[in-house]
């Protein structure tokens, strides 16, 4: 049995050229492209007007060191932007300590992960 149409929505991404196949072999069918943080922003900017989009994933390397989970999220609750690390430092933090501060940092309160 499948949902009614108006609660299905997508998960988009947003990543570099060579990134691309691994995202579509995980699933995720709207998969754009961009090699910098000014055409990811442009594509960013586009599918946050989308109503039918629910998560967005953006690779860690194209998102500005200064650009923070909060700030790609401030301006609404829908779609959520979330960052995935890509790079050799992101890859060597454990999942707890990664998320546990972007979850620190997005509600305000220590959550202990495992």
């Amino acid at each position: 049995m499948s949902l009614p149409r108006d609660f299905t929505k997508k998960i988009c991404a947003i990543v570099r050229k060579e990134f691309e196949p691994l995202v579509k072999i995980l699933g995720i069918k709207d998969v754009y492209t961009a090699e910098n943080w000014d055409e990811a922003k442009v594509v960013l900017d586009k599918l946050v007007t989308q109503s039918d989009i629910a998560i967005i994933i953006i690779q860690k390397s194209l998102v500005p060191n200064e650009k923070s989970f909060i700030d790609l999220n401030l301006d609404r609750l829908y779609p959520i932007v979330t960052v995935i690390p890509d790079d050799k430092i992101s890859l060597s933090v454990s999942l707890q300590t990664f998320y546990g501060e972007l979850i620190r940092r997005y509600i305000g309160y220590e959550i202990y992960l495992g």
